[in-house]
């Protein structure tokens, strides 16, 4: 279930819920595809809600500058929501885990359990 998202200039960031947490994935705003090396799962919703958030600021920033584009407060933007994630990410001990990880790990437990005999 999507719960939020947040939109830079060509990608939109969305906060899902996920048997494990809350998922951040990246989805492509012209085509709508999702990017599957882009995802992090976090424990709490308000770091994922703030790391959304950061994300789609420095993807503004980034995008202004290769345009060469100045915007005060698009670097204001990225500054504030870096801040915010940083804080809440340490106060609530969660700094996420990537996506890929986590489907790595998926595969090793339905992969089942080997014996070795020595």
């Amino acid at each position: 279930m999507l719960l939020s998202a947040s939109e830079g200039r060509h990608w939109r960031y969305e906060v899902c819920e996920h048997e494990d947490g809350y998922l951040v994935q990246m989805r492509d705003l012209t085509t709508g595809e999702l990017d599957d090396d882009f995802s992090t799962i976090f424990r709490t919703l308000p770091v994922a809600f703030a790391y959304a958030e950061m994300s789609a600021a420095y993807e503004r920033y980034a995008a202004c500058e290769l345009e060469q584009v100045e915007d005060e407060q698009i670097e204001f933007d990225v500054e504030a929501t870096e801040r915010h994630f940083i804080d809440l990410s340490d106060r609530l001990h969660d700094s996420g885990i990537n996506g890929v990880v986590i489907q790595a790990w998926e595969r090793e437990s339905q992969r089942g359990s080997a014996r070795l005999l020595h």
